[in-house]
């Protein structure tokens, strides 16, 4: 690593392992982003595109074909010198460095008996309306004596636009039949399909494009080659420019080139002299536009050296920008730039939060994670301003985890957003969509009423159906021009009403729930006396489930193996899309559903409780889909419940409990949870001593599931709206009776596994009956250990145990065999060796590999971040040198120690050689579990607190020693503050020998004399208005 920019620099990188990553491909705001994949081979960049895979420039390939591919239908580099022509970046002799940096990425080669150095640099064109990568080509003459030669650079492959990923995998050749490419002579050549490609009776113009530009320092475009025959001749390997070496550029230039009825290539060429010291400079940019006009008007203004220099600082200064919330100072620069690179990558999941005219909160630059090792992934960027991508409701709810701490202005937005998509059977839709906007009609007349009539009807039409920002941009374009009116674009918004952008997409998993909790306790640490309004106001609406859960004697399957649960859900059930997506008062008919935040809590707790296994141990996976270890697809069919859902259901019970005690009152529930919170009241007491006392519970256990499966049919035909109000006593004595219960079920369970707490558990049903109806009965159920998995100890650690049992927990997984003694890292479960392969893809994979044994970086950051939360702080520093990827031996990692990988190969894979390297690039959770181990490190986690009527900011650090750089270590609080520790101590600040902060300063004043400030002071800090404080410890 090195410089101001924060660069992990590869040397020889050709020589190294492989690996594969990508471009973040943001372009700004008002930009439109890009897709890059590279690897760390040729000249790196593989496949490119825009919005999606059906939107390939460079065709997209998995890791191991892009391996194979790049140096032949990757970028190429052909020169010519003395007759003789050398392809650059293709012998690994050579010697050759990768500078990756933030948002961009760049190459060297140093070619000492040719005499000539050559940088290649790419970066996403940031800020404009058009989507395009950067690729700027520089050789320079190191030799000592001019040098005459003639330089080609290019792509050998344009997939024109209107060309699918299925149609080039499947029917690449007939699909040439399509292809075409325009406007050679403009050096502009434009890339597409002439008509949709579909074999449907309705077939569509194609005016998007793929478009190419090479422009010299002064702005002068260069002519295009877009004929590969002309450089490649007969070599249809690509494998040499013969064309090129049998015949001098100019002679290339001049021929007629075949433009239709073929796979084109975009090359461009030039003849310089270079003197000793001197270069010549290629600009390229290959993208896409939704039409032609776009790229003339692109191109209007001249695109010098000038300004691509200057859009390559624009592009450095987004990611700077983007990543200065995090902004750390420490002793280690490795670990100060992975702050950057991780919140970086956590932005591009979760999305960056900003706020949209006067009373909205938008996320841009989302994405699914979806890359070359992750080829089964569809991911989405899209190609508008304001960019968004879709998602999963479990990855942008963690990595939106932390937004508070960074974007105040966020307040409840994501607490707002994801208990509102939890439906009333407790599950939530799988897919979090892109978000829209809509206008009413009467609301749309009253804004546009000044607006030409011709104007109106067309932006009438427009925004009373959903639209996307970036889509009302593009639209004000189109029926303003380009001086349309910013004041009208941020009424419409200001008053456009926000759509749900949930979607069902498949089964439920067991464990989306758990993490809205984190955005409660998030939002609380920066707001903690906004608390009974946060619980109190009724602003949640509920997500309409669109199938619903099986009861369950509908669920099970004879098999050879024994009964199976392979029916979770009832396909009679499923609703048509409709468009509604809110459950509505009067059984669909009346007004949406409004409900507290507190009711959300009860309904979860009342359906999650209902939910525990025929121990009253484990959550069922009663939904088709396990938990957080989505390879465990097999688990649900197996019986299978999750501890660590138990775990987290034990917290949501006392945080609930809590709240109701601390501000009592009335609560009002809907009269459908009001009646099964009873029902489940009555059974809880009525079968008590026998929970207590038995191991198997079948009498509660079908006591329970009745009482929810007629909750969950009659809600799931609507519910009438009427409320009952309950006294918060009454309903924290009813949970207390459930916290009881489940706290007994942990205790059975922890007895059944052994020293450490248990992740699942399945069962086997020896005896069953069948009923007349078709259904089945189980008689009795008989638990099946499981192996160890990490994800139970972390989940574990965030109950109210003691701290000597927490000790001796860590211990206990250490001496496990989900310790990797060899790579000193946890790995995400035990041998799977002796388990069923019914388990799921997870018995399948090899040991060491994917999620089998593997080092998963987020559950093994999930723990660390549980190690640290629970007060293990030598334990936690102890792992972290050995664990977190920027103290790790890049040598061992193979790649940049400033990102994450998904998994890093564990020393149970057969494959030595890759013990210890990372795959699957980037886009991991364990993005957000860094950042709130980062919070924890500096800020100890409750960094506001409500104190006798006072607003108090607290400094309790958790910083080892080691971290301070000449006794300082600074971080950035809420993202406006710079917070310095001045520790001249030797001592870490946590620990029975910790260092004691001795005073507080703002602007060179004592404001404090111990580890805090309070009142308006404090509320100061949290409204931005203090850029500096330093802390000093005694």
């Amino acid at each position: 690593m090195t410089g101001k920019n924060e660069t992990f620099v590869m040397n020889d990188y050709g020589k190294k392992s492989t690996f594969a990553s990508f471009l973040p491909g943001i372009a700004g705001i008002r930009g439109i982003p890009i897709w890059c994949y590279y690897v760390n081979r040729g000249q790196c960049v593989v496949s490119f595109g825009v919005d999606n895979k059906d939107h390939a420039i460079m065709e997209f390939y998995p890791a191991h074909q892009a391996y194979q591919n790049v140096k032949t239908t990757g970028f190429r580099t052909f020169v010519k010198k003395d007759g003789k022509v050398t392809e650059l970046f293709s012998d690994e002799n050579i010697t050759q460095r990768m500078q990756i940096h933030m948002n961009g990425l760049a190459i060297e080669e140093q070619n000492r008996s040719s005499g000539m150095d050559t940088k290649v640099v790419y970066y996403t064109l940031p800020g404009e309306n058009v989507g395009a990568l950067v690729r700027v080509v520089s050789v320079t003459n190191q030799s000592g004596e001019p040098i005459e030669l003639e330089l080609i650079d290019g792509m050998p492959a344009v997939i024109p636009y209107g060309v699918s990923m299925d149609s080039m995998k499947n029917m690449g050749q007939t699909a040439k039949a399509w292809m075409q490419v325009e406007d050679l002579s403009e050096g502009l050549p434009y890339y597409r399909v002439r008509a949709s490609m579909d074999d449907t009776a309705a077939v569509r113009r194609i005016d998007g494009g793929n478009f190419s530009a090479c422009c010299e320092a002064d702005g002068r475009r260069l002519q295009p080659i877009v004929d590969p025959s002309l450089i490649f001749s007969y070599d249809l390997s690509l494998k040499r420019p013969v064309g090129f070496e049998e015949r001098p550029l100019k002679e290339l230039l001049l021929e007629e080139q075949m433009t239709q009825n073929l796979l084109p290539c975009s090359f461009y060429g030039i003849t310089r002299t270079l003197a000793p010291g001197g270069s010549v400079t290629l600009y390229e940019l290959i993208g896409q536009v939704e039409n032609k006009q776009l790229l003339k008007e692109y191109f209007a203004e001249k695109k010098d050296a000038a300004y691509f220099e200057a859009k390559k600082r624009e592009a450095d200064e987004l990611a700077e920008a983007l990543t200065d919330g995090i902004r750390t100072r420490t002793a280690s620069a490795a670990f100060d730039a992975y702050c950057r690179y991780t919140y970086m990558d956590n932005v591009l999941r979760g999305g960056y939060p900003m706020q949209l005219g006067n009373n909205k909160i938008f996320y841009v630059y989302s994405r699914k994670h979806g890359d070359l090792e992750r080829d089964y992934n569809y991911f989405s960027m899209l190609p508008e301003f304001y960019s968004q991508g879709n998602g999963n409701f479990r990855d942008v709810n963690q990595n939106r985890r932390c937004d508070t701490f960074f974007a105040p202005f966020v307040g409840r937005k994501n607490i707002q957003e994801f208990y509102s998509l939890i439906q009333l059977d407790g599950y939530n839709p799988l897919g979090v969509e892109k978000l829209t906007y809509r206008l009413s009609k009467e609301r749309a007349k009253k804004l546009l009423a000044d607006v030409k009539e011709e104007q109106r009807r067309a932006l009438l039409d427009f925004a009373t159906k959903p639209f996307t920002p970036g889509a009302l941009c593009r639209k004000f374009g189109e029926v303003f021009g380009d001086t349309w009116d910013e004041t009208l674009f941020i009424r419409v918004i200001d008053f456009a009403e926000e759509m749900v952008n949930g979607s069902f997409g498949e089964g439920y998993w067991s464990d989306h729930w758990t993490y809205n909790l984190d955005l409660i306790l998030d939002y609380l640490s920066v707001f903690p006396e906004q608390e009974e309004e946060m619980l109190y106001e009724e602003v949640y609406t509920t997500f309409l489930s669109r199938i619903n859960v099986n009861r369950r004697f509908r669920r099970y399957v004879e098999t050879e193996n024994g009964l199976r649960q392979y029916r979770a859900l009832n396909e009679a059930s499923r609703r048509a899309d409709l468009g509604e997506k809110l459950v509505r008062t009067e059984y669909g008919s009346g007004d949406v559903l409004t409900m507290t935040l507190m009711e959300k809590l009860i309904l979860l707790s009342a359906v999650k409780f209902a939910t525990l296994d025929a121990y009253g141990m484990g959550i069922e996976m009663e939904g088709g889909k396990p938990g957080w270890y989505d390879a465990l697809n097999g688990m649900p069919g197996l019986f299978g419940s999750s501890m660590a859902e138990t775990y987290e259901l034990a917290r949501m019970l006392s945080y609930t409990i809590e709240a109701l005690k601390q501000y009592p009152g009335e609560v009002a529930l809907i009269e459908e949870l009001g009646c099964f919170l009873d029902e489940l009241n009555l059974i809880t007491r009525l079968e008590h001593d026998n929970i207590m006392r038995d191991e198997e519970l079948l009498s509660f256990w079908n006591r329970i599931n009745d009482a929810k499966e007629i909750y969950r049919d009659k809600t799931y035909q609507g519910v009438s709206g009427k409320k009952m109000v309950y006294h918060t006593e009454q309903l924290a004595a009813i949970l207390e009776g459930f916290l009881e219960i489940v706290t007994c079920g942990i205790k059975k369970a922890r007895r059944i596994s052994g020293e450490i707490c248990p992740t699942y558990f399945t069962y086997e049903v020896p005896e069953y009956e069948k009923l007349k109806d078709g259904g089945i009965r189980p008689l009795k159920f008989v638990p099946k250990n499981m192996p160890y998995f990490l994800e139970g100890p972390v989940r574990y650690l965030k109950l109210p145990v003691e701290q000597g049992e927490k000790r001796a927990l860590y211990e206990a997984v250490k001496e496990s065999d989900l310790y990797d003694g060899e790579l000193s890292m946890y790995k995400v479960n035990a041998s799977l060796a002796d388990s069923s392969f019914e388990l799921g893809r997870a018995r399948a994979f090899t040991p060491g590999w994917l999620e089998n044994e593997s080092i998963w970086l987020h559950m093994e950051y999930k723990y660390m971040l549980a190690m640290i939360k629970a007060g293990l702080y030598d334990e936690f520093y102890e792992t972290v040198t050995r664990a977190l990827v920027p103290f790790l031996d890049p040598n061992m990692y193979g790649r940049s120690i400033l990102e994450n990988s998904s998994f890093i190969a564990s020393s149970a894979n057969p494959n030595e050689d890759i013990h210890g390297r990372g795959f699957v690039a980037r886009l991991s959770g364990s993005t957000t579990e860094m950042i709130s181990m980062w919070i924890e490190m500096f800020t100890g986690g409750k960094v506001f607190t409500y104190e006798n009527g006072e607003l108090v900011l607290n400094f309790t650090p958790k910083l080892a020693k080691w971290l301070f750089d000449e006794g300082k270590a600074t971080f950035r609080l809420l993202s406006t503050c710079d917070v310095t520790y001045v520790n001249n101590t030797g001592k870490d600040t946590y620990g029975a020998n910790a260092a004691v902060v001795d005073k507080v300063e703002i602007d060179g004043k004592v404001v404090s004399t111990e580890n805090k400030i309070t009142g308006e002071l404090a509320e100061a800090v949290r409204d931005g208005k203090v850029d500096k404080i330093t802390v000093y410890f005694k």
